[in-house]
């Protein structure tokens, strides 16, 4: 078991150091020899599990980390769905997180698509990402798409080599290199000024959403500074069946700046709402 273990210990570590982003950043011979002892002691993967856990979030800056089996991520759960009211003549558009699951995705892009679509016609739109801790970047930017500007690159992952994967949209598709991710049921276009609300508790892919609107000609963002993981996890199954989520890339908005830290709203407001809902009501 001894031998067993310690091979497991040495290939979640391979994983690690091969694809996080700030591998850099370890003392690899140091968390080598330190998980060597680890297994050593251990007759269980799951007592490997916390410095396994520790290294990775290391590499990844805080972003990543190790699901153990027959959990689900803490991180983007939950089940709440868009949602859109009207103020004043302004749509109020409220992404929260959305877990990654396939049955998650559909009714959360379904709810948004069916909320906008009911909406009379609206002067200007708020995007509300407070709150919006991550999950599956994929919904939430389908059920966006409408406000953002018509079709094309949303933004790009960058990996610590550079190389560039980018976010795109076509009609009502969105995806990154060759994949299509989702598909948006909403309107094709809605058009107006945007306000995108963040705040300290805006992470992951709530922030990727707040990069997508960046550069967008009628956006501007308000409210408070994001979490600070606009940066992208990639997922490796270990032989335990436990998750280890990698983080491995940047993220980059459509005129090609690099993220990788807090986003800065363009405006500053704890009462981010009404300022911006008074903002779009003198456009």
């Amino acid at each position: 078991m001894q031998v067993r273990l310690a091979a497991y210990g040495a290939l979640a570590l391979d994983h690690i150091e091969r694809r996080a982003l700030f591998a850099d950043r370890v003392d690899w011979p140091s968390a080598r020899a330190s998980l060597a002892v680890a297994a050593a002691g251990a007759t269980t993967p799951a007592e490997l599990h916390p410095a396994i856990r520790d290294v990775v979030r290391q590499a990844g800056d805080g972003h990543g980390g190790l699901v153990p089996p027959g959990h689900a991520s803490a991180r983007g759960g939950g089940g709440t769905r868009p949602s859109v009211v009207m103020s004043d003549g302004l749509g109020v558009l409220t992404l929260p997180s959305c877990p990654g699951d396939l049955r998650s995705v559909r009714a959360y892009v379904a709810a948004g698509g069916r909320a906008l679509r009911r909406l009379p016609p609206a002067a200007g739109w708020v995007v509300d990402l407070r709150g919006n801790s991550g999950g599956s970047m994929w919904p939430m930017l389908a059920v966006a798409l409408p406000l953002l500007e018509g079709g094309g690159v949303l933004g790009a992952f960058i990996t610590r080599d550079g190389s560039r994967t980018p976010w795109w949209s076509r009609g009502r598709r969105v995806g990154a290199g060759r994949w299509a991710s989702a598909w948006g049921r909403g309107p094709l276009r809605l058009p107006g000024p945007v306000a995108v609300l963040t705040d300290g508790r805006t992470a992951s892919s709530g922030e990727a959403v707040a990069v997508a609107f960046r550069g967008v000609s009628t956006a501007r963002s308000y409210g408070a500074a994001t979490r600070g993981f606009s940066t992208g996890n990639e997922t490796v199954r270990l032989p335990d069946g436990a998750l280890l989520s990698i983080t491995s890339c940047r993220f980059a908005d459509r005129t090609d700046v690099v993220y990788g830290g807090p986003l800065t709203p363009d405006l500053l407001a704890d009462d981010a709402l009404d300022v911006a809902l008074a903002d779009l009501a003198v456009v």
